[in-house]
Parts: structure tokens; sequence; C-alpha cells
């Protein structure tokens, strides 16, 4: 059984973990189709049902957005109403957050390529159905929306040249084939273990974008049979949107977590 919490890369098992559910998709594949060309999206991976998502703007402007992060993210309202925050999991990043993640070897190396990549904000943000792993086993999904921001669009890009590469490059890790998003996207998924003590396999998917100088990265959790990339793609188009300024981009309430003091300055 794998907790629904995971992040994307468990480092001390080497693996990349990623998620989605149709119940979620059937009420967010409207909500982001907003814009963008009716591309065919890629095939089937493994007997993965192939992708619809095709909302969304590819390539486009290479936005400069401003801090804070939270406001580039999914609020509890975009979510259908069986959705509650998961708060101890919700949190303005740090310097000292970022670097430790799960993201780099080390705290020392985060250290460094925080620096250099001139990194001024972050944001994470975990939503849950109400009946939790019950619902999941009926469908549901459990998603968690990264972003963060640097000063530059130049660092997003290195910064961007990383994280894709950490995914793809962890064993397990299977691409998936969706429409593009944004300056850069890619989308992968992992198939680990089961849905609470039921035998339903549980499957994570990821789908990332950089947008000029913000990273953001959508991963939901849930059940083989009913699952395929595109609730994750379609949030990630809602938050693309907002930085086009397609889309109202309203603050969450503010956490009291500080953010990045000494870097981008």
């Amino acid at each position: 059984m794998m907790r629904r919490n995971q992040p994307l890369i468990i480092l001390v098992a080497g693996v990349v973990l990623l998620a989605a559910a149709v119940a979620v998709a059937l009420v967010l594949r409207d909500r982001g189709g907003d814009s963008g060309s009716a591309d065919t999206p890629g095939g089937a991976v493994n007997g993965e049902k192939p992708s619809t998502s095709t909302g969304g703007t590819t390539g486009g402007a290479e936005v400069v957005a401003k801090t804070p992060a939270s406001q580039w993210s999914i609020l509890l309202g975009e979510l259908p109403e069986k959705y509650e925050v998961d708060v101890p999991n919700t949190f303005a990043q740090n310097i000292s957050t970022y670097s430790s993640s799960y993201w780099f070897t080390n705290e020392q190396e985060g250290s460094k390529l925080a620096s250099q990549w001139r990194i001024i904000d972050g944001f994470n943000a975990v939503f849950q159905p109400t009946g939790l792993a019950a619902d999941v086993a009926q469908g549901e999904a459990y998603i968690t929306v990264e972003t963060y921001m640097f000063q530059t669009v130049d660092g997003a890009k290195l910064a961007w040249a990383y994280f894709d590469n950490r995914l793809k490059t962890v064993a397990g890790s299977e691409p998936v084939k969706t429409k593009g998003l944004a300056n850069d996207s890619s989308a992968y998924r992992i198939i680990k273990g089961t849905v609470g003590p039921s035998e339903i396999v549980g499957v994570y998917h990821r789908f990332s974008f950089r947008r000029g100088n913000t990273i953001v990265s959508v991963q939901t959790w849930g059940g083989q049979p009913f699952l395929n990339i595109d609730i994750a793609r379609n949030l990630a188009v809602i938050v693309d949107n907002k930085l086009l300024g397609e889309r109202p981009a309203p603050e969450p309430t503010p956490l009291p977590t500080p953010n990045f003091p000494g870097l981008g300055n």
C-alpha cells in the first residue's frame, strides 16, 4: 500500500510517483479546456486510456509573473465540492524547505542550485477527497500542486532542465503522451502499490510545465482502473491560463511560512 501524500520522487526507493482519477476528470475536463487547438494527443501507455485533454496554449509568451507563488496554483473552489485542503501539507516554501526537499540529493546541493537559479518563491498545495482512501477506491484522486518562481526566465529554464531530467530518469518512470502546454511541459506516470487496504492498483501521474519564470507541477494519485493523465493536465491548464491573464488569479488565504530572503536580490 502506498501513502497518498508521497512526493513524486521518493529518493529512498528511487522511484517517481505520479497520479489521477476519472471521476475528477469528468468534472475538470471542461474546466481545463479553455483554449488551444484540438491537436491529436498521444496514445496509450501500457493500456492506459489515451489522453483527450487538448485545452490550453502550447508555446506563447515567456511571462515574467510576480510573486506570490500561491497566486499561481489551484484554489479549493476550482475543484469538486467533495474536496478539502490537506492543511498540514499546504504551505509557502522557504529556502530551507526548498533546498531540503525531495528534488535534491541533499540540502547542500539544493541550496547551491537555489542560489544558481535565483528562486524567489514557492508554494505547495495538497487537496484530498473528503472520504479519503474510500473515495479514491471509487475513482477520486489526491491532488498536489507545486509552484516555483524564479527571478528570471533563464533561471527557470535551468531549473526546468534539472527537474525534468530527475523525473524521466528515476527507475520506473514512464513518459505519457499528451498535448504540450506553455513554453515547456512533460508528463510521466508510475504504477505502484495499492489504494488503501484494497487490491486496486495505485497509479501516480504528473504533468509539469514552465511558463516564463514559473514552473508548475501537478501530481494526482488514485486507482489505475480509473485514471489517465488528463486530470493533472487539465489542472495545469487552469494555472497556465492564470499566468497568461486569461483567468482570474486571486491569492488564497496567506500562510505564515516565510519566503526566500536574500535570493533574487
